[in-house]
Parts: C-alpha cells; sequence; structure tokens
C-alpha cells in the first residue's frame, strides 16, 4: 500500500510546520509517498542515513524481519527519493507494551536535510493507519530524554499520546519514556490509501 496525505491533513501539517517567522517548511508533501518496505530498500536506505551511522545489515535485518511478520517498515519517498523511514513493531521488546499486546513504532528517522518539514508526522500518521486495519485499539512510542531528542518530545504529545506512567526507563543512549495513544475505530483517516499495483 502506498500512504499520501490527504487535503486536510496538509493544511494541518502546513500550520505545524510553518516557522517562528512565518514561512512555511521547504518541503511540498504533496510529493512525499510512505509505502512499506521492499527487497530493495536496504542499500538505498543505508545510503540516505549513512550520517546516521545506520548500516546495511541493519535494514537487511529489518527485511527479514518484515518477512517474518516481526515488524513492518514503512518508508518515506520524495519524488521518489528516500527521506525517511519507521517501524511498526507487533510484539515490543517493552515489557508493558508486549504484555498489553500494544504494538510499538520504532526507529523513526527523517533525513537531517528535510527534519521539520512534517515528513515525521506523516509516517507517524500511516503507522496508526496500519494498527488500525487490526482490531488492536492502542498504540505505543518510545522517545529519548535527552537534547537530542526535543523534536520528537514536543511533538508526540501533539498528536495525542500521552505518558505510560512509567518514567524515565535508563538506557545507553541517556534514557527513555514510552507514550500510548489510543486508535479510535472510526476516526477520520488523515492519509489516503491506495494499493500498489
Amino acid at each position: 500500500e502506498w500512504y499520501t496525505a490527504s487535503v486536510s491533513h496538509l493544511r494541518e501539517l502546513r500550520d505545524m510546520t510553518t516557522s517562528s517567522h512565518g514561512k512555511p517548511g521547504k518541503v511540498d508533501l504533496r510529493s512525499l509517498q510512505i509505502r512499506r518496505k521492499q527487497a530493495n530498500d536496504p542499500s538505498a536506505l543505508a545510503t540516505a542515513f549513512a550520517d546516521m551511522n545506520k548500516s546495511r545489515a541493519q535494514f537487511e535485518r529489518y527485511w527479514q524481519e518484515n518477512v517474518d511478520g516481526k515488524r513492518v517498515t514503512l518508508v518515506a519517498l520524495l519524488d521518489g527519493r528516500v527521506v525517511g523511514y519507521t517501524n511498526v513493531i507487533w510484539e515490543s521488546d517493552y515489557q508493558p507494551f508486549r504484555q498489553q499486546g500494544i504494538p510499538e513504532v520504532n526507529d523513526m528517522n527523517t533525513v537531517t536535510s528535510l527534519r521539520r518539514n512534517g515528513i515525521g508526522t506523516c509516517m507517524l500518521k500511516a503507522a496508526e493507519e496500519l494498527v488500525q486495519q487490526t482490531s488492536v485499539r492502542f498504540i505505543g512510542i518510545g522517545v529519548g530524554v535527552t537534547p537530542d531528542y526535543a523534536i520528537d518530545q514536543k511533538l508526540y504529545p501533539k498528536l495525542g499520546y500521552v505518558s505510560d506512567g512509567t518514567g524515565v526507563h535508563p538506557d545507553k543512549w541517556g534514557g527513555c519514556m514510552y507514550s500510548i495513544k489510543l486508535l479510535l475505530p472510526n476516526a477520520p483517516r488523515t492519509l489516503e490509501t491506495r494499493r500498489q499495483k
């Protein structure tokens, strides 16, 4: 499936990504498409995210886990070029999510030069709609607590995510907090979905 931003969602994103001096983001999201990862994507993803030390081996592992049904990797394309990716992990490594059957949005990244333009929000919306196609009504996400994750820390509450109340979980990256969101079964869609041919 391909996910493309609807007109109403584009208007919402334009408002959210307009800078403090009144200028909109530099990305025309009408040309943004989000699809499930394909077998030939690891090389392009590794190239796009080389500055973040993301390896081809990591994306090849993601692909195998897609094949095995453990995760779904969504890839964002702008005019055919890879600009972002994220994952939905059906059985989270985070025990409270796993025990409650809450899928986790994991390892979401946008290329450095195009951040703060709404691409991450579109990927998150696509992940939510993917989960809404199942009987699951909650989705979860983790975010680092260091300043490096300031953009995400501000974004997720705006999109309806609330803390799961377990506080900061120490890790080698400086700590992580987890949030959840209720997915309303009859909520209006913000992304238009069309089948790949």
